[in-house]
């Protein structure tokens, strides 16, 4: 269209004449290629430590980005033909006790005490990874995409794929900690075949940041500008290697698994069941800088249940993928198109509704295979294919879900990209009867780009999707062009999209067709000096949606203040401005009483807030809230989370959701109550027990999940997990709908 053309044309200039923030040489740490062998026990006994160079002056990231750190850190960096090695020391204040809610791998950064290490392997400032160590050892690594800059993710990103620092990408390397008077120390040992590199390589950009929760401190080595992330893979130093680096060894992981489970089943049929199984997984590295990942039979019993939610609005709620096949390298295939028209949702892969629980179960997969990775210096490719078994219960037959994706970088750390998706019916018994006819087939191809500036204050995207059915429709289409400029003390955006009447991706997320989508918005920032507050200033967004049938059908208004506090509590303070125009019946309530008429119109206004306190301290609270109008009818919602760290064995939280709905005759009011407890038990860094506990009357399901986990090695586990759901509506009230228990073991090898 005419506004695409313009935008595309307009961000090109931009991308030209925008003046770049100029920064000063970059900083370089020399890596010396050693033959010593190393012991991991937090002391830098080992030789040649003595003689690697020592990088320290860390500069705070936060609160502010002028200034030194309070409390210094160094590093040094050494290889061998197998191994990256990096030994760091921490200054401490050793009377302040650390803070830590478990010992569980993969730490949150935002909630205790950390060095981490990040590396651009391929130096195109897109795509990376990042190696993290708490105190006490505890390990995280992280797939970093799009820059670096995004949100943090523990399975799904805010737009409905993945957050650019991915902590669900896992792969087995070694260290050491040790807690000295004054300071703590890390040693790192990564196989060079668990990441992807280009062979021959000299250089890699790089960089290390370090959380401090006793001063509330955030530093980093390579200077990053406030308000950017600090894995930003635009803003790092350069790591030199002594000598260009070889081919990594060729990696083969093998991790077979045996699992076993039983139900008890008071709402449909079977009323008992058990069933014992046994499946693998495998990932190969067919080069320096590509993998295979394969999986016959997997089994996702393990994974965490979903968390209950109430739904007050009119469309499906996102909810995050947590299963590792699909997490590793899941920018590729799922960071495509907007927040509300996603080609690619991998959960539609495997999963299904349990419409008696409400909960999202398991629909077997039979086999699967993912090739991800670069096939040169700016092409990253990406192949995924899995399918899934029949559903005899319900004539559901055995589908085939393929994707194919190419990227290519271009300029200094923009990206092109291609997709096609595609599922179909296969592999099935023609002779028998199923729900939906074999012959369908549902596809969806579409091209983007995303172009940033060098700084990445400048941020754009441009794509246009197409679904494909047996039958042409018009308007099965999806496109959208959005772009940011951000700096120290102001953030503007602009998004549009739209989605076509007849756009059906399948397997992808669209809870809305038929409309194009507009919002602007600006935040400003006040940065006072030597203040407990970090930052405070107002915003405004305004979001419309349109269609050409009934012109403007929603908007909102946006109106807010936000406080951001040194110890990382905030304060958000919103009042908002909507319209409504219903294209449907529609009952808020969801008490099946008198719907709200299609083509009836409202206006009204609510107020909200949002607060967290510090999560780095021993009692940490969120807390939310709304009161006003609704449509024709009042709001009052009230909700929050308290949290209770017995450091570092356990971490105990509360949280609430009270919604209270009223509207006038005839039309019929609601009160939505939710209720959720978990309880997180470190035994030790390897045993593990968790409880979490949901009531949510709307959904009418009780919810109780307990999960034992035993890591006997590393990245191999058992695990034991019982689930119950009960109803939580009278006349039902604690009457069992179902229980089940499942074990599963795997183990991993490094062939």
């Amino acid at each position: 269209t005419e506004m695409i053309n313009k935008f595309f044309l307009t961000t090109l200039l931009c991308l030209i004449n925008i003046s770049v923030f100029s920064q000063k040489e970059k900083r370089k740490i020399f890596a010396k290629k050693v033959s010593e062998e190393i012991v991991l026990d937090g002391e830098m006994k080992e030789s040649f430590w003595k003689e690697a160079q020592v990088s320290s002056d860390f500069v705070q990231y936060f609160p502010r980005d002028t200034v030194s750190a309070q409390l210094e850190t160094e590093f040094r960096v050494a290889y061998d033909d197998k191994f990256l090695y990096l030994f760091a020391k921490m200054e401490d204040i050793s009377s302040m006790k650390f803070i830590l809610g478990d010992l569980k791998r993969d730490f949150f950064g935002g909630t205790t005490d950390y060095i981490s290490f990040t590396f651009d392997t391929f130096q195109d400032e897109t795509n990376g990874y990042n190696f993290g160590l708490s105190p006490y050892n505890i390990q995280r690594e992280a797939l970093l995409s799009d820059g670096g800059e995004g949100l943090f993710s523990s399975g799904g990103g805010s737009r409905g794929g993945f957050g650019a620092f991915n902590i669900n990408w896992n792969t087995k390397w070694f260290s050491g900690a040790k807690v000295h008077d004054g300071y703590w120390t890390g040693e790192f040992k990564i196989p060079f075949n668990s990441i992807r590199y280009k062979a021959g390589s000299k250089t890699w950009n790089f960089n290390s940041h370090r959380g401090n929760s006793k001063v509330d401190e955030g530093s980093i080595w390579s200077p990053i500008q406030l308000g950017f992330s600090p894995v930003n893979l635009s803003m790092t130093g350069v790591l030199e290697f002594e000598f260009p680096l070889e081919k990594s060894s060729q990696s083969i992981v093998v991790i077979p698994y045996i699992s076993g489970s039983g139900i008890r089943n008071k709402v449909a049929e079977p009323a008992r069941d058990a069933d014992f199984d046994a499946g693998i997984d495998m990932k190969l590295a067919l080069s320096s800088s590509l993998n295979l990942d394969l999986t016959i039979n997997p089994d996702f019993s393990q994974v965490e249940v979903d968390e209950q939610r109430t739904n007050l609005t009119r469309f499906e709620l996102f909810l995050p993928e947590k299963r590792e096949f699909f997490t590793d390298n899941g920018d590729l295939f799922s960071n495509l198109g907007s927040r509300e028209a996603r080609p690619m949702f991998s959960r539609r892969i495997g999963i299904a509704r349990d419409t008696t629980t409400s909960q999202y179960v398991q629909n077997p997969i039979l086999f699967g295979a993912k090739l991800s990775g670069k096939i040169n210096d700016g092409l990253r490719v990406g192949v995924l294919n899995m399918q899934t078994a029949k559903l005899s219960t319900s004539g559901v037959p055995s589908y085939n879900y393929g994707m194919a994706v190419l990227e290519k970088n271009i300029l200094k750390n923009s990206k092109v990209s291609a997709f096609l998706i595609n599922k179909q019916s296969i592999f099935n018994d023609k002779s028998l009867e199923y729900a939906h006819d074999l012959s369908d087939f549902n596809r969806v191809f579409g091209f983007e780009s995303k172009l940033q500036s060098n700084n990445t204050k400048f941020k754009s995207e441009l794509y246009y999707h197409q679904s494909l059915e047996n039958n042409s429709y018009s308007e099965s289409n999806s496109y959208g062009a959005n772009a940011s400029y951000e700096e120290r003390n102001f953030e503007t955006n602009i998004y549009f999209w739209g989605v076509g009447e007849n756009f059906n991706p399948e397997v992808g997320f669209v809870p809305r067709k038929d409309y194009v989508f507009l919002s602007p918005s600006f935040q400003y920032k006040f940065l006072p000096e030597d203040n407990s507050l970090n930052s405070h200033g107002p915003g405004i967004d305004y979001e419309f949606y349109r269609n050409k049938l009934n012109g403007v059908t929603d908007y909102d208004i946006d109106i807010d203040y936000n406080f951001r506090f040194r110890n990382q509590s905030y304060l958000v303070l919103k009042t908002n401005f909507l319209y409504t125009k219903l294209l449907n019946d529609f009952d808020p309530s969801r008490s099946d009483g008198v719907p709200l008429a299609a083509f009836s119109e409202y206006n009204y206004v609510n107020h909200t807030f949002y607060m967290r306190t510090s999560e780095r301290k021993l009692l940490s609270l969120r807390l939310n809230g709304k009161i006003g109008q609704f449509f024709n009818g009042k709001i009052k919602t009230l909700g929050g989370t308290l949290t209770y760290k017995f450091p570092p064995f356990l971490n105990i939280s509360l949280g609430s959701q009270i919604n209270d709905l009223d509207f006038p005759a005839p039309f019929s009011s609601a009160n939505f109550f939710s209720l959720n407890s978990k309880i997180n038990v470190s035994f030790s860094k390897d045993l593990f027990f968790s409880t979490y506990l949901q009531y949510n009357n709307q959904l009418d399901n009780i919810n109780l999940n307990a999960r034992f986990q035993w890591r006997f090695q590393p990245l191999s586990d058992i695990f034991f997990v019982y689930t119950d759901n009960y109803y939580a509506e009278n006349p039902l009230f604690l009457n069992l709908k179902n229980r089940s228990f499942a074990f599963k073991i795997n183990y991993w090898i490094n062939i």
